[in-house]
């Protein structure tokens, strides 16, 4: 019953709007084409006119193939039930991972991390990493309980592995976290290593039997080849050995901090607010408490130990790699408390627990957790592709290159406008010269003449920007480009806008912010109008940011941040 709550509550919470097509997924499906079509993976930066020989290694390749072919069958959302039917297998196996005995304890706890899983939801490369990772963690469970033949899927399983996803590592960690287990059990009981003298005769009987210290050496040696021969097949990825350590150099050429790669510490020092944040540390005392337990009754697991510390570590290390709580921590953790009894103050937690996951899954499968939070995802499972309407509007205009845009939109750009546009940036801060943000792209938008410098040395024609940019630099552009009479808006929606070139505007309707009213816009959704009264205000038209305003409050007094414009204070915010 425990299993089904749980799985039905990570079920909840993924039945809602993808927005893959915000983040990387046009441009995996646009690189998958072009893999299978000149069958071979490139290797330079093929999107940029600013940067096109830049090298690029790619760790997700063999996905952004499966992407494409997805992309082919006519129906992509076929990708979005697998992306589900990936992330809940991965915790069915992870469940199975946890013994009988240590599950007292798995309803209340496993709340508490579950919540973690919201942080990833979208259809990206790590659900494979998820995949893997549980299935990895199960089969060395397994071998170590009964000797499992799945042990030999390990190699194949990094094979897949490190090339869908840079997560690779993981499993290798996995493999070597048991293969010391395995050492350390062997040496430790090895005759020549304790003097039986010292020892009980039922201890040496019992630990020094032939029979069991001949098995754990049959399983050490057994677990290294199996490690051996995953590292020898790591290096049958695209770019070899380079591609081994990839993740130890990954951002040694960052120029761009993207808020995934950055731990919570670090963002919640700039202000930065995540409702997963909390249930992470709550997370981090369990694991700690779960430690101390397992010294204090003797049933100290160094398997368990590591295999919990890592968990956390990763997901301590940045916030993409929250769900590791769950795939890694949790089952180590609950066997790190030993068997527990259940009795009358742990039914009373997995009551208030079951009560607490039943009332938030219903919150968020009919909608209301989304719209209290003024979030823009309804309960379907099918994609929004924001920037959908503005790239439309671009090619059916035929609107002049070069572009300028965001990092946030250039994905989206290249998916729908390569080859014949290429972009300005992208969303690969591997991809660029770290120089390149540092001197061209931020300086670009912090500073607007520099901007102009840019504009004569590139030629600019046409403004692409996602003005849901949250940095400072992209809304200090905003607020400057709004006001330039040689850039015309000629499209805005609650995502885009798109400026043009006024000597090469031609026939196009102009766009005056100042006498905008809602009624241009047919939304059904409050968080549309809401963007669209914030770009407003950030624009220095506040009268008609205060219309956008009212229409979001009119359909849906509770807003939050609309009730914030105003003053007021909304009545059924939910913080977690």
């Amino acid at each position: 019953m425990v299993k089904i709550l749980l799985l039905f509550f990570a079920l909840s919470f993924l039945l809602k709007t993808d927005h893959s097509f915000d983040q990387d997924l046009g441009r995996h499906i646009k690189l998958g084409e072009i893999i299978v079509k000149n069958s071979q993976i490139p290797k330079t930066n093929l999107f940029s006119y600013t940067n096109p020989d830049f090298p690029f290694i790619n760790t997700h390749w063999l996905f952004e193939v499966l992407a494409y072919f997805f992309s082919q069958t006519g129906n992509l959302s076929l990708f979005l039930y697998l992306k589900v039917v990936i992330i809940l297998f991965s915790i069915w196996l992870t469940i199975k991972i946890i013994p009988k005995t240590n599950t007292a304890l798995f309803l209340p706890i496993g709340f508490i991390f579950f919540h973690v899983l919201r942080e990833r939801t979208d259809l990206r490369p790590e659900i494979f990493s998820f995949l893997f990772t549980s299935g990895t963690y199960y089969i060395l469970e397994q071998y170590l309980k009964k000797g499992t033949k799945l042990i030999f899927l390990l190699p194949l399983v990094t094979l897949l592995w490190i090339n869908m996803h840079i997560y690779f590592f993981v499993g290798l960690t996995l493999q070597a976290i048991f293969l010391i287990f395995v050492a350390y059990q062997y040496l430790r009981f090895h005759p020549k290593v304790f003097d039986s003298e010292k020892m009980s005769p039922q201890e040496f009987d019992g630990e020094l039997s032939r029979t069991v210290q001949t098995r754990r050496g049959g399983r050490l040696k057994l677990l290294s080849l199996i490690f051996l021969l995953s590292v020898f097949l790591s290096l049958l990825n695209p770019n070899g050995i380079k591609g081994v350590l990839y993740p130890l150099n990954l951002t040694k050429n960052y120029g761009y901090t993207i808020v995934e790669n950055q731990t919570m510490f670090l963002l919640e020092s700039i202000q930065f607010r995540n409702p997963n944040f909390m249930f992470v540390k709550i997370s981090l005392v369990i694991i700690a408490f779960s430690l101390i337990i397992s010294l204090k009754r003797k049933v100290f697991d160094l398997r368990n130990t590591l295999v919990s510390l890592f968990g956390l570590g990763l997901a301590l290390a940045n916030v993409r790699s929250f769900p590791y709580l769950v795939f890694l921590s949790l089952p180590a953790l609950l066997k790190n408390f030993g068997p527990v009894k259940f009795n009358k103050g742990i039914a009373i937690l997995s009551l208030l627990a079951g009560f607490f996951l039943i009332w938030e899954s219903f919150i968020y499968l009919n909608g209301d957790y989304y719209r209290s939070r003024d979030e823009n995802s309804q309960v379907n499972l099918q994609f929004k592709e924001r920037g959908k309407e503005a790239l439309d509007f671009v090619l059916v205009h035929n609107l002049p290159g070069p572009i300028f845009n965001n990092f946030d939109i250039g994905s989206y750009i290249i998916y729908r406008g390569y080859p014949k546009y290429q972009v300005f940036v992208d969303g690969r801060p591997e991809s660029y010269p770290k120089e390149f943000f540092q001197n061209t792209y931020i300086p670009a938008q912090s500073d607007y003449s520099r901007f102009k410098d840019f504009e004569k040395q590139f030629g600019f024609k046409t403004i692409i920007f996602s003005h849901t940019d949250q940095t400072p630099w992209g809304r200090n552009f905003l607020q400057n480009v709004a006001k330039d009479k040689d850039w015309k808006v000629a499209y805005l929606d609650d995502f885009m806008i798109i400026l043009v070139k006024s000597e090469v505007f031609n026939n196009l309707p102009q766009i005056d912010l100042s006498k905008l009213t809602p009624n241009s816009f047919n939304y059904l959704n409050h968080v549309s109008f809401l963007r669209l009264a914030l770009f407003l205000l950030l624009t220095d038209n506040a009268d008609s940011a205060g219309q956008f305003a009212t229409r979001a409050l009119q359909i849906f007094p509770n807003s939050p941040t609309a009730n914030a414009l105003f003053n007021l204070k909304s009545t059924d915010t939910i913080f977690w």
